[in-house]
Order: C-alpha cells, then sequence, then structure tokens
C-alpha cells in the first residue's frame, strides 16, 4: 500500500519528536525507540491510515526509505548551493538541486517527491546530525561567493535540551 504525503508528514514528526526527547534520550531500545515513534505516528496521522494498515516495522522501513531520499536532497541541494552565483535565486538552486538529483539518485531520472517531509525533517538538528557523513564533500565545494550578503548566512538551529534539563521542566510542568 502506497503512503500518503499525510502519513509521511505524521511519520516525521513522530521521528522528530521521539528522537529529541532528552528524558529519555539514547535509554532505549531500537524496539521500543519504533514502537514510541509508532505511537506518535498514530497520534499524527488522524485516522488516514488506522492502526492496522501500518506496523511499527513498516513504519521504520518507510522512515529508512525518506531518510535516504531527504538526505540525498540536503546533499543536492548543498551542491546547489556551492554554486550559487550572486544573480540567481532560491528558484535557480532549487533547479539546480533537482538536476542534481535526478542525476545522483538510484536508479536516476526520478525527482525528488519528499518535500513535505523535507520540510519537517530539515530544521530538526537529530536528523541533521544522522544524515551529516563527515566524508561528504563536492567537487565545487571550494568555490566561495564573496559578492553575497550578510543576510544570506543561515544560522544553525540551537541544540535541543538535555536529558537532565527536559526532565527538570518536566517536573516543573507536573508540579504546576
Amino acid at each position: 500500500m502506497n503512503w500518503k504525503p499525510q502519513e509521511n508528514e505524521a511519520l516525521c514528526r513522530g521521528w522528530v519528536y521521539v528522537s529529541e526527547d532528552g528524558a529519555i534520550g539514547t535509554n532505549q531500545s531500537n524496539d521500543s525507540f519504533w514502537l514510541r515513534v509508532y505511537q506518535k505516528f498514530l497520534e499524527n496521522d488522524l485516522g488516514m491510515s488506522g492502526a492496522g494498515v501500518r506496523s511499527p516495522q513498516s513504519i521504520a522501513s518507510r522512515f529508512k526509505i525518506i531518510n535516504q531520499q531527504c538526505s540525498l536532497w540536503k546533499a543536492c541541494l548543498t551542491k546547489a548551493n556551492a554554486r550559487h552565483v550572486s544573480r540567481s535565486n532560491l528558484e535557480d538552486v532549487d533547479m539546480n538541486a533537482n538536476t542534481f538529483f535526478l542525476n545522483d539518485n538510484k536508479p536516476p531520472n526520478r525527482p525528488f517527491k519528499l518535500y513535505h517531509a523535507w520540510k519537517i525533517l530539515k530544521d530538526c538538528s537529530k536528523w541533521n546530525d544522522l544524515c551529516e557523513s563527515p566524508t561528504q564533500t563536492f567537487k565545487d565545494s571550494s568555490h566561495v561567493n564573496l559578492e553575497e550578503d550578510e543576510d544570506d548566512v543561515v544560522m544553525p538551529t540551537p541544540r535541543p535540551l538535555g536529558r537532565d534539563k527536559q526532565k527538570d521542566e518536566k517536573k516543573e510542568r507536573e508540579r504546576c
């Protein structure tokens, strides 16, 4: 059964919620992690697929595909930004990233179809850590455009609260 965009979004929201929950952090097995993601998926899905249609194993498999495709898209955007020239705009960068994606994807010539998932994952620090590869380099990464405006600089997203601080905040909310 094909996945609907709303299901992909529910899955990504569930993954982000569970992966950034510092109160539990890494103190969970792989199975319990995906069970928690599954529970959040069902909360976010709003009955579109129903509990009987998707299993924790199927959402783990689907997330693997989403992660792979969104990671490749991120790499293509990085590559397109490295080739960014002063008179081009974001649409040009997006078009170049689409071209790179078509060529880099296996099998080739398949467009990126997970923008809805990308929008959810792109600002998640845990996902960005997961898809960052220290060996990931591009031939054109030495190109630097000195004419770019300072306003175009993208600041990294703030790091999420740690386990102890999240636990303290949770206790504080429960007291109120």
